[in-house]
Formats: structure tokens, C-alpha cells, sequence
């Protein structure tokens, strides 16, 4: 599970997160949704370690990441909206240096490796470099690079951003595989609300940088009436507006 418990961060001298609380249940897909500058990536960094909170409490994997950073670290994967790939290294070379990093051995590491080549299709550039790859595949390296060490918690922080339709519609299936998250928490941030409905079990919507919604798609639907986008398009200008 993922605990976030009165988050505050200030940054540039705004209040970017104001006392941010929710939870992430194990084994589910909890969207994170919001306007753009509502705070998700801030709290994405956190969750990560790569920020560190002015107030609150995060537990990862029923670890403090204030306490213990480098044990939060080792149980989550990370996907971005950037794959931050090595271009000059193949993909094989950059999976088996994140597993290694890890303290994997290298009989693990390239059973591993095999095991996601075939579940994500990555075969035919396994041992390409990555900077030649499109976009897709790069966000498909960059899932599997998160993958390698097999975490219990993976953060998706606007994954399928910037791709086509069909590149985002290959990942977006491949994210919804059993065999990919099964038993894992996903947290998965995002704009894109048809993403969301498609893909999370609850979502925690943030605006203005407070929780102003955590409920299921078809709670928040009901509560308001009409579609999940209605629902949530109308829950967002009632909280501007201070409603």
C-alpha cells in the first residue's frame, strides 16, 4: 500500500501541495487526476523520494520514505513521461545495468530480462540501442527498466503523454496486463480522464493542490450524475470555485 498523509510543499514561494492525504490499496490501479499544475508531478517526486516533503508522512511498502529512502527506492519502479534512456547503450545493456544496480545477479537479471522482452514484445530491439527506438518502445524500455527488479509498487507519472494513439493505447493495454501488475500498487497520474476510467479501480483527484475527490469512477458518476467525465469535470469547477 501506498499511505500519503498531510503532504505540504512549497515551491518558487506557492503552495503547490496544502496537506495532500490518501491511500493507494495493494493489488488496485489508483489514478491520480487533475489540471495541469494541480500538484500530481510534485507528489509523484515525493512519492519517488526525488523530493523531499516540508510536512507530511509517505509509507511505501509500509516503509516511512523520510526514514528510509533507499528502502522505498528498492520497492518501487518509476515510469515518466521521459524515459531518461542511455541512447548509446542497447536496451539489454541498460536492463541489465538497473538489475545489477539493484543487487540482482546476472543469471536473475537475464531471466528477468528474457521474461520481459516477451511479455512487453521487445524482442526485435532487445539489442538495439535506444536512441534509435520511437517513442513507444522507449516508454516500453522504460516500463521494463521499473519491472526489472519486480517491486510491489510501480508510480506512473503521465506514462502513454506524448505518444500517438496507438502507442499509447499498446502501453496502456500492456499496463492493465495481469501479468504485469498483478498484486502490485499502481499509482498512476494522469490527465487524460478516459485513461483513468479505463484503467483505475479509484482515483484521487487533486486541484489546487488539495484532494478534492477519492472515490470510485462509478461513486463519483453517481454523486454528481451524468458520465465520469462530467462527473469529474464539474467536481473540479465546484472546488474552484470553493463549492
Amino acid at each position: 500500500m501506498i499511505h500519503v498523509e498531510g503532504l505540504v510543499k512549497d515551491l518558487g514561494g506557492r503552495r503547490v501541495l496544502d496537506e495532500i492525504s490518501f491511500n493507494a490499496p495493494t493489488g488496485t490501479i489508483t489514478g491520480l487526476l487533475g489540471p495541469n499544475g494541480a500538484g500530481k508531478t510534485t507528489t509523484m517526486r515525493i512519492l519517488a523520494t526525488l523530493l523531499v516533503p516540508d510536512q507530511g508522512r509517505v509509507e511505501i511498502a509500509g516503509i516511512d520514505i523520510s526514514r528510509d529512502p533507499i528502502g522505498a527506492r528498492r520497492a518501487l519502479g518509476l515510469v515518466t513521461e521521459d524515459p531518461g534512456l542511455y541512447d548509446r547503450l542497447t536496451v539489454r545493456e541498460q536492463l541489465t545495468f538497473t538489475g545489477r544496480a539493484y543487487g540482482l545477479s546476472s543469471s536473475t537479471v537475464a531471466a528477468r530480462i528474457d521474461q520481459l522482452a516477451s511479455l512487453l514484445g521487445m524482442g526485435d530491439y532487445l539489442d538495439e540501442r535506444a536512441g534509435i527506438l520511437s517513442k513507444g518502445n522507449r516508454q516500453k524500455v522504460s516500463l521494463s527498466r521499473a519491472l526489472v527488479h519486480d517491486p510491489p509498487i510501480l508510480l506512473l507519472d503521465e506514462p502513454t503523454s506524448g505518444l500517438d494513439v496507438v502507442a499509447a493505447a499498446s502501453l496502456e493495454k500492456l499496463l492493465t496486463l495481469p501479468e504485469v501488475t498483478c498484486g502490485k500498487t499502481v499509482l498512476l497520474s494522469t490527465h487524460r480522464l478516459d485513461e483513468a476510467e479505463r484503467m483505475a479501480t479509484r482515483v484521487v483527484g487533486i486541484a489546487g493542490g488539495r484532494v478534492v475527490v477519492d472515490a470510485t469512477p462509478e461513486e463519483l458518476a453517481e454523486a454528481y450524475g451524468g458520465s465520469f467525465r462530467e462527473a469529474f469535470v464539474q467536481m473540479l469547477g465546484r472546488a474552484e470555485l470553493g463549492g
